[in-house]
C-alpha cells in the first residue's frame, strides 16, 4: 500500500447474524441453518445490545440488521433490541422467512410491536426451498401487514432453473399489487447459489454467469457492512460465503469492542479491489498473467466468485506477485468513491487505518 495515503473503513451497516437456528432447513442455505441448531449458538442478547452501542459511536454507521438463521426466534428480545437501536439513532431492518405470519392477526401483532419499537424495514425470504417449510401465504400475510404499517418491505425469492415457485402469486396478489405499484413493497428475485453442503442439484441459465460483461460489478458490501457471526467474529462483509473465507474475518468481538477491532484492522488491498471492481475482474487480472487459467464461468453469484478467488492457489500466487501493477489505479478509484460519498453525506470518513 502506498505510504502517506490514508485508507478508510466507512461501514454504514452492522449486520447481526443473531443465530444459526432456523425454523427451516433450506437446501443450500448459505449458513447451513436448521431447527436442529441450539439457540445457544447465538450472539448473547446483552452482547448484541453492547454491539449496537459501539456501532452508534461510529459516525458512518446508519443501520443495524437483525438476520440469521431466524431472528424472530428471539421473540420479545428482538423487539427490545430494535428499540435499543432506534434509541441510539440507528435505522433497523429484520430479515426473516415469515414463519410467524400464520394469520393476518398474528402478523399484525408481531409487526405492530416491532413498528412501535422503531423497525423501519422488513425483508422476507421465500422461494421453492423456503416454501417447503413456510407456506407462501405467510409471506403474503407478512408483506401485506408490513406495507400497511409503513415498513419498507422487500420480498426476496430464490432463482434457479428447476424452481417451481409461483412468483406471480405474490406480484399479482390482489392485496399486494397495490403496495407494489405504490413502491411500499418490492419483490425481487435473487440467484440461489449452491454450496458445499447442499444436496439437491440445481442449475442456472447461462445468462446468470457473473463473467458476462453486464453482470460484472463491484461489491457494495465488503468494507461497507460489518457482520457479527453467532460465534462473535467480526467480518468485513455480509456475503453468503463470508463464514468460509478466513481472510474476511477481522477478529473476535466477544471480549473486545467493535470499534477497537475495526481500528486495528490493517489495510487490505484485495478487499479494496473487490469493493471497487468485484471478484470477477480480479480473476480476469489473474488470467492475463496465466493465459491458460480457467475462469469459474459457472459462477452465478459474486459471493461464489469471491469464495473461488480466496480458495484458489494460482489466483493467490498471481495476486501476491503482481498486485502492485494495479495498486495505484484501484486505490485512486477507491479514494475517489469515498470522497464522492463524503460530499453527498456532508460527512468525513469515520476510520483511518493508515497508522495501524
Amino acid at each position: 500500500m502506498r505510504e502517506g495515503i490514508p485508507m478508510f473503513i466507512r461501514p454504514h451497516t452492522l449486520s447481526l447474524i443473531t443465530t444459526h437456528r432456523c425454523t427451516a432447513a433450506c437446501d443450500h442455505c448459505c449458513f447451513g441453518c436448521t431447527p436442529d441448531i441450539p439457540m445457544s449458538r447465538s450472539i448473547p442478547v446483552e452482547r448484541m445490545r453492547g454491539l449496537i452501542d459501539e456501532a452508534a459511536t461510529m459516525p458512518s454507521m446508519k443501520v443495524v440488521v437483525f438476520t440469521g438463521g431466524e431472528c424472530f426466534l428471539f421473540g420479545r428480545d428482538l423487539v427490545e433490541l430494535v428499540r435499543h437501536a432506534t434509541e441510539r439513532g440507528l435505522a433497523t431492518r429484520c430479515v426473516t422467512n415469515g414463519y410467524w405470519a400464520r394469520t393476518r392477526k398474528a402478523a399484525r401483532k408481531r409487526l405492530g410491536e416491532l413498528r412501535e419499537a422503531g423497525l423501519g424495514e422488513l425483508n422476507l425470504s421465500t422461494g421453492s426451498f423456503h416454501a417447503r417449510y413456510v407456506p407462501a401465504e405467510r409471506i403474503v400475510h407478512a408483506a401485506a401487514v408490513a406495507a400497511e404499517l409503513g415498513l419498507g418491505t422487500l420480498v426476496n425469492a430464490e432463482v434457479y432453473a428447476e424452481s417451481d415457485f409461483d412468483i406471480d402469486a405474490i406480484t399479482e396478489h390482489e392485496e399486494l399489487a397495490g403496495h407494489i405499484r405504490s413502491g411500499r413493497l418490492r419483490v425481487q428475485r435473487n440467484v440461489w447459489m449452491t454450496n458445499d453442503w447442499g444436496e439437491q442439484e440445481i442449475s442456472h441459465d447461462d445468462r446468470a454467469s457473473r463473467f458476462r460483461e453486464e453482470n460484472k460489478t463491484g461489491c457494495d458490501t465488503v468494507l461497507n457492512v460489518l457482520t457479527v457471526t453467532p460465534d462473535q467474529d467480526l467480518v468485513a462483509c455480509c456475503g453468503l460465503t463470508q463464514e468460509l473465507i478466513p481472510e474476511l474475518h477481522l477478529g473476535s468481538v466477544a471480549d473486545r469492542p467493535l470499534t477497537e477491532v475495526v481500528e486495528r484492522t490493517p489495510d487490505d488491498f484485495l478487499k479494496i479491489w473487490i469493493h471497487v471492481e468485484g471478484p470477477e475482474r480480479v480473476l480476469e487480472f489473474v488470467k492475463r498473467h496465466v493465459p491458460d487459467y480457467e475462469l469459474p464461468t459457472d459462477s452465478v453469484h459474486p459471493c461464489q466468485t469471491c469464495l473461488h478467488l480466496h480458495r484458489d492457489e494460482t489466483a493467490r500466487r498471481v495476486l501476491r506477485e503482481h498486485y502492485r501493477s494495479e495498486e495505484d489505479r484501484v486505490t485512486d478509484l477507491y479514494l475517489a468513491g469515498i470522497a464522492s460519498q463524503a460530499v453527498r453525506n456532508r460527512t468525513l470518513p469515520a476510520f483511518s487505518t493508515a497508522e495501524n
